[in-house]
């Protein structure tokens, strides 16, 4: 009798725990809503949120590359390096100038140069991905190297002062509002939303989102069954190139300014959001949605320090308490917490 009850009481919890573990980002996201509308009432002014998701499609840009990465087992510590690195070319081309304090009409239109920034960043992803699969070299010394050498290279070609530029019709546009049901949306929001559309499609509807959920499931196993291994990830790291050069000349249109400190701390947010979305760090699991949820859940928390007046030299403790939990949560997602285990099956 006992065990019956017991059994009972296991088939009533199983569908709410699954829930909770398939929808737990989503339901965080809501409750950090909820409780930071109750406890600051500048937080849920329209402007406020419009302004979360605004600051949310830079960074989400740039996450969602860091997911096609992470699906295949890899990392991308370059990211914020090729978003500063983007936004500068795109501002010299566009100022036609490296100097400080160059405007719009020596260069050329940035409907032209923003294309060339973005092919820039491209191939920076590209190179990385060449180097690791043509040399075998662990993607966290190749792209951390690429950090470095693309962080020095936009410090040396600005002298470390910011390229100003004058904003042309179509900067306003990329950058500015659109208004739907009487609401704002800003445009990088819906460039951001669409990206995010057309990469799930790449995921579940592509061969090439087929073998990278392969390469990240088995790498060795995937290659035996005929998966282009090294094409595929040279392909992915392309992309997120290419998608952190996005980022970077949206950040740029927005600040007027190509600065080698553009994309500070997108590392660190865009892998933390990632793992919290549910992608496992591992690969081969997770998606682009949940990564989405990730990033609004990373700038809510930090938009609820600022209206709870937390000391700006505090959010970083705060970003790092977060990277972490995100990391153990990963960890304990895929069973790797021998106690947590024990614990569960005592329950079961």
């Amino acid at each position: 009798m006992t065990d019956d009850l017991q059994k009972r009481k296991n088939a009533t919890w199983q569908p709410v725990v699954r829930a909770l573990s398939q929808n737990g980002a989503l339901i965080v996201l809501i409750l950090l809503v909820i409780l930071l509308s109750l406890a600051s009432p500048a937080f849920r002014r329209p402007t406020s949120l419009l302004l979360i998701g605004l600051e949310a499609s830079f960074i989400g840009i740039v996450a969602v590359g860091q997911t096609l990465v992470i699906l295949t087992s890899g990392i991308d510590l370059s990211v914020e390096a090729n978003v500063a690195f983007s936004g500068v070319l795109a501002a010299i081309l566009i100022s036609g100038s490296a100097q400080s304090g160059g405007q719009l009409g020596n260069g050329i239109p940035s409907f032209m140069a923003i294309p060339l920034a973005i092919l820039g960043g491209t191939l920076v992803g590209l190179i990385q991905g060449v180097i690791i699969t043509g040399l075998n070299i662990n993607p966290f010394i190749v792209t951390l190297g690429f950090l470095s050498i693309l962080t020095g290279t936009s410090l040396t070609i600005t002298r470390g002062s910011p390229i100003n530029i004058a904003q042309d019709d179509f900067l306003k546009t990329i950058g500015g509002f659109v208004d739907v049901a009487g609401a704002r949306i800003p445009i990088p929001l819906i460039i951001t939303v669409i990206i995010y559309f057309l990469i799930w499609v790449l995921l579940q509807h592509t061969k090439l989102g087929r073998y990278i959920y392969a390469i990240g499931g088995n790498e060795t196993a995937a290659r035996l069954s005929g998966v282009n291994v090294n094409r595929t990830k040279i392909i992915v790291y392309g992309l997120s190139g290419m998608l952190a050069a996005i980022s970077g000349v949206l950040v740029m249109g927005r600040l007027q300014t190509g600065a080698y400190q553009n994309g500070t701390d997108y590392t660190l947010t865009s892998v933390a959001a990632v793992v919290i979305g549910g992608t496992a760090l591992a690969g081969g699991s997770g998606g682009v949605w949940g990564t989405l949820i990730g990033v609004f859940i990373m700038r809510v928390v930090q938009a609820g320090l600022v209206y709870m007046d937390v000391p700006p030299n505090a959010h970083k403790i705060v970003l790092g308490v977060i990277i972490v939990m995100a990391v153990v949560l990963d960890v304990a997602r895929r069973g790797e917490i021998p106690w947590l285990n024990r614990a569960l099956q005592r329950k079961t």
